[in-house]
């Protein structure tokens, strides 16, 4: 008899699953819906929110700037093109071009020069050759 009540648990916590996987199943449904909706969104719809350039006659936020701040920002402007320049940037590649150059050389020759010193023994008490050391 507890095969047969063990049995019908089983099949009452399985329904219990299905109808719970069914009702998530369902709700999901409506998530989707909630995703792919392309209504106009209310909060974007009202007015005064954000500066309509369609309505007229409606003062627009902010204030024009005063002839001097109008001047500071033309120089500032115009100092940015300067440093943005087209020769402005050819001049730094080709200073970074001389400086890659230099810093190729100490790679080729710092490692060599390095161990020389080393057998030489510079910088230590058992100097071979000080002369070959620098000063």
């Amino acid at each position: 008899m507890t095969a047969m009540a063990d049995g019908g648990m089983r099949r009452r916590v399985f329904s219990l699953g299905l109808a719970l996987a069914l009702a998530g199943a369902l709700a999901g449904c409506n998530t989707v819906k909630k995703t792919f909706d392309f209504s106009p969104d209310p909060e974007l719809q009202k007015d005064g929110t954000y500066p309509n350039i369609n309505v007229g006659g409606v003062p627009q936020p902010g204030k024009p700037l005063t002839p001097d701040e109008q001047q500071k920002a033309m120089a500032a402007i115009k100092a940015r093109g300067a440093v943005a320049s087209p020769q402005a940037g050819a001049d730094a590649k080709q200073q970074g071009a001389a400086s890659a150059a230099e810093l190729d050389q100490i790679a080729r020759t710092h490692g060599e020069l390095t161990l020389e010193e080393i057998r030489n023994g510079c910088g230590t008490d058992k100097v071979v050759d000080a002369t070959k050391c620098p000063q």
